[in-house]
Parts: structure tokens; sequence; C-alpha cells
């Protein structure tokens, strides 16, 4: 587990420690951690999603087609391009998030959802599955399986990836040249009390604020500084600012991502209540 190093406890008087937290919310030891790592993993895919906005807006990217769709692809192959387990952890969860979140928020049962600027919560994870395949068939078949991806889907998903993949190589290293110099990206977390504390700690505890950041600031050779911000939003979502070419993350995000997992865990803790069904959806804008 890459997750919930307890670095956060040590700022509470009272550390109750993983076993007391996990009890508090209900849940094992295992599936506190388990809840974590999946949310974490969900936040991860959406940050590179808005980066993959940040990237478009500052590097002036060609996008030809709605710009929805290319973040998401943006966000699966620099994930891809990382071939660690973390960063295939993170797809696996991003596609079950996506299928669960589709159900959560009946992705698909309003007329208007088919005019969105998004693909369906279900296309969007069958998206990923399609360039995880597209760039490994041997390594993700198992993935495709798992979500019954057609075979004859299979064999386009490699000219998706590979399309994908020459583009973005040959646009990013045109920008970047041979003198990069990498970028300024700060990272602040805002305070966050009541209902949003245990989101917004576990959303610090997983470094995976950090991580992006520091991807962005390696990689990418941007001329104004950037930042990452952490906050209390009114929603479940993320954005991309170009005004203030800033990354907002909300830890409603967090906490919904939390609240999924554990609504559709397969045995339900004792004390454990049913929610009210969704009616708002994030979209990762």
């Amino acid at each position: 587990m890459h997750l919930l190093i307890c670095r956060f406890f040590a700022l509470v008087t009272l550390c109750l420690g993983l076993g007391g937290l996990a009890q508090a919310a209900g849940l094992s030891k295992q599936e506190f951690a388990e809840q974590r790592r999946f949310a974490a993993n969900n936040a991860m895919f959406v940050l590179y999603h808005e980066v993959a906005h940040l990237l478009i807006d500052q590097l002036d990217l060609p996008v030809l087609g709605r710009e929805e769709d290319v973040a998401d692809n943006m966000a699966s192959w620099m994930l891809l391009s990382q071939g660690t387990a973390r960063s295939e952890q993170a797809l696996n969860d991003a596609v079950r998030g996506w299928f669960l979140s589709g159900v959560a928020y009946n992705s698909g049962s309003a007329e208007h959802d088919y005019a969105a600027a998004y693909m369906l919560d279900k296309q969007r994870a069958y998206q990923i599955v399609c360039m995880m395949v597209g760039k490994d068939a041997t390594t993700f078949e198992t993935v495709a399986n798992s979500y019954h991806l057609p075979y004859e889907r299979r064999e386009s998903c490699r000219w998706d990836y590979e399309t994908v993949d020459r583009n973005l190589k040959g646009l990013l290293d045109r920008h970047n040249g041979s003198s990069r110099r990498g970028s300024s990206v700060t990272v602040t977390y805002a305070a966050a009390g009541g209902a949003l504390r245990m989101g917004a700690d576990a959303f610090k505890a997983s470094g995976v604020f950090e991580q992006v950041a520091g991807d962005v600031r390696r990689s990418y050779n941007l001329s104004a500084p950037v930042r990452f911000s952490a906050k209390r939003c009114g929603e479940a979502n993320a954005f991309y600012d170009p005004d203030t070419v800033e990354i907002i993350f909300c830890y409603e995000l967090m906490a919904d991502y939390m609240d999924i997992y554990a609504d559709n865990m397969p045995v339900a803790a004792p004390d454990r209540q049913p929610r009210a069904p969704r009616k708002d959806k994030h979209s990762g804008g």
C-alpha cells in the first residue's frame, strides 16, 4: 500500500491510529485502507485529467473534438507512461470508479446526459480500459476480460493508443525542447473541518497532490507558475482555472469517492447507514 502512512495523525491532539479511525467509520482496517487507496487513485486520475487541460491551455496544444475526451486520453497516457505498479493500480481503480459513479449518478438516464461535454461514465471507463489494452494487450488482458471488452474493439484500441502516443510525444517534445528547465509549481491545502475533515486528511496523507504536482514540475516546460490548491468547494469536483493557472481539487470529491467505495462493498458494516441517492454529479472539468 502506498497510502495512509500516518502523516496527518501527528497534527491531532488525540491520535486514534489506523484502527481507531477505521472503527469510527464502521470499516475494518483492510476496508479502511482499500477505501482510501481507491479514493486516492481516482483522485489521481482526475488530477491528471486537469493537468491535461493545463497543458492544452498553456502549450496551446491542438484539440480536434471534445477537449474532455482528449483530457481523459491524456490522463490515461500519462499514467501508462509511468509504467509502475502504482500507476497501473490507479488506472484499475479509475475504471472501477467510473463504472460505480455511473450507477451512483444514473449516468445516461437523462436526455441531457447525451448532449454533455463528457462521455457517459461507463464510456469513460471503457475508454481507459481501451487505452490500457491498446498499449499492452498481454499485460492488461485480465482487465479487458473482466470488463468483457469485445475482441474486435481490442484491435482498434491499439490504434487509439498509438495515435495518442505518437501525437502527444511529438507535441510535448517540441514544446520542451532540449533546454527543459522545468516548471514552477506550488501546492497548498486549505483547512477543512466537520464532515469533510476525514476526506481532506485522507487526500493530504495519500501524497497524490504532491506526486502529480511534482510530475508537472519535472516533466513540462511551462512559462507561467502553476498552483495546485486543495479546498472545500461546495461540490464534488476538480477544475483547471486558466485565469489563475491553477488546478483545484475539492475535498468533497475525495469524500464522494470514499462514499462510493463504501456503498459498493460486498458486505456492509453493521453501523453503516444507507445513503440517499446522489443528485449532483462530478465530472472532472
